[in-house]
């Protein structure tokens, strides 16, 4: 029995642990890692691997972008009118709910390069809703919100403290009047 618990203790440490068996939370941030990516390379195509069939893209136009052929018809365009373009991905804060939805939202900054050599950076935030497709095997974005030129506070503001405000003692809440003491 012994040699059994040794060998299986054994066999325990030697096992090292896969990206596939990383949880929906590392899964969802790896997608997000990809975009960036794709979007720094200007791969409109593997961009759009990434929705699913009714992922939705709001935010940067007027109009959502709803499904992989018009966000990668999206970014096409939009890489045409710029020599360089990179994102710089911030805190990104992402949860499952359970094995086939997730979210995650966040700071990114978008870095773009002019033909005339004039560089402009947009701090943004960005949330993204993610749904885990049986059918295919892998997470795709479902909903992505972009909102671009939101500063994101370095430092925030201090919050109000609960004893900082003090009622006046004149005011008595309707509430307190309702409640019998014994």
């Amino acid at each position: 029995m012994r040699t059994v618990s040794r060998i299986l203790a054994a066999s325990a440490l030697c096992i090292t642990v896969s990206p596939a068996l990383a949880g929906p939370d590392e899964e969802v941030r790896d997608i997000i890692s990809a975009w960036a990516q794709a979007y720094t390379e200007g791969d409109h195509n593997k961009i759009s691997q990434l929705y699913d069939h009714y992922g939705r893209l709001h935010g940067v136009d007027a109009a959502d972008m709803i499904g992989p052929q018009a966000v990668s018809e999206h970014y096409y365009f939009e890489n045409g009118h710029t020599t360089l373009r990179s994102v710089k991905l911030g805190d990104i804060k992402c949860y499952s709910y359970d094995d086939a939805t997730a979210t995650c939202a966040g700071a990114m900054e978008f870095v773009v390069t002019k033909r005339s050599g004039e560089t402009l950076s947009q701090p943004s935030q960005v949330s993204l809703a993610f749904a885990y497709d049986h059918d295919v095997g892998k997470w795709l974005i479902h909903d992505h919100r972009v909102l671009r030129g939101i500063a994101v506070a370095v430092k925030p503001a201090p919050t109000l403290q609960a004893d900082a405000v003090q009622p006046s003692l004149s005011i008595v809440p309707a509430s307190a009047a309702t409640i019998p003491v014994q």
